[in-house]
């Protein structure tokens, strides 16, 4: 169950909100919170430049290993 895509969804209702949608070759989907107070779009910059390069192509079941190599 491989990872093949990712990305980043910064809403704003009044301030900016930070989710990381994560998607699997089998069609499953994970969303995570990566809101920082007052950090919100460094937060958001750093998961699509640096992070979501890394995720692509990771098995999703591997959580362990992923947490280990970031």
């Amino acid at each position: 169950m491989k990872i093949t895509d990712a990305r980043v969804i910064v809403c704003s209702p009044g301030r900016n909100f930070v989710t990381l949608k994560i998607v699997t070759e089998d069609g499953v989907y994970g969303l995570g919170d990566g809101t920082l107070n007052g950090r919100e779009l460094a937060v958001a910059s750093y998961l699509s430049d640096h992070v979501i390069p890394l995720l692509i192509g990771r098995d999703a079941r591997r959580i362990e290993d992923i947490w280990q190599y970031l």
